[in-house]
This record gives C-alpha cells, sequence and structure tokens, in this order.
C-alpha cells in the first residue's frame, strides 16, 4: 500500500485508501487453527463473506478530516492474511470466498504467514 493511505485507527470498514487510484482496502487476519475452524472449515467462508459483504455495503464513513463516500471508490479489496499451516478443506473455503468476492467486485488477496 501507498505510503499515506492508512486511515484513522477504528476508520469503519477500511484501513486504507488510496486517493490516487480510488483503491478502498480492509485488512484482516483470519486465525484457520482454532478447534472450531479445524472442525467446521465452513466457517471461515462464513467469515470472509462477512468481510466481503462489509465492503460491498459501505456507504460512506468519516473520522476527522478523512471522510470517504462510496462514489469516491474505484475498487473495493479486502487483505486477508492467513496461517501457512491452513489446511486443503480451510483453503476450499477461502477460494470460495475468493471467488464469492469477484463476483461482488471485490478484490480478495490473501497473504500466507508464520
Amino acid at each position: 500500500m501507498s505510503k499515506g493511505t492508512r486511515l484513522p485507527k477504528n476508520f469503519r470498514t477500511f484501513d486504507f485508501y488510496d486517493q490516487k487510484t480510488g483503491i478502498a482496502t480492509s485488512v484482516k487476519t483470519l486465525d484457520t487453527r482454532t478447534a472450531a475452524r479445524v472442525k467446521d472449515p465452513k466457517q471461515i467462508y462464513t467469515s470472509m463473506k462477512g468481510n466481503i459483504d462489509a465492503v460491498v455495503n459501505f456507504k460512506e464513513a468519516g473520522k476527522g478530516e478523512d471522510i470517504i463516500k462510496m462514489n469516491m471508490i474505484s475498487q473495493r479489496e479486502v487483505r486477508i492474511a492467513v496461517p501457512k499451516t491452513t489446511t486443503p478443506e480451510q483453503w476450499e473455503q477461502i477460494n470460495h470466498a475468493i471467488a464469492y468476492g469477484a463476483d461482488k467486485n471485490v478484490n480478495v488477496k490473501i497473504t500466507v504467514v508464520k
């Protein structure tokens, strides 16, 4: 993300907004190692779908001088960090959520972390 695109702490829905490109980005972490998510990988899809729906349904938010309105956004993006120990079954749900995001015109990017 470009320097100077970070929104104020606790800004609703988005964490970054690039005024030049109009890209609004929400950054999340997803712990796939919890007992519930290992037992029921579909919980991963449900969680990610909620993140995607939040950016799709975004209308307007502001904090201080930083105000973003729906018409200022050219591209919505959700970036999610997941552990490298994520199972194949969980990846299936992640890929399902990525496809859902694409259907909603949301670019979903996954980063694998330790």
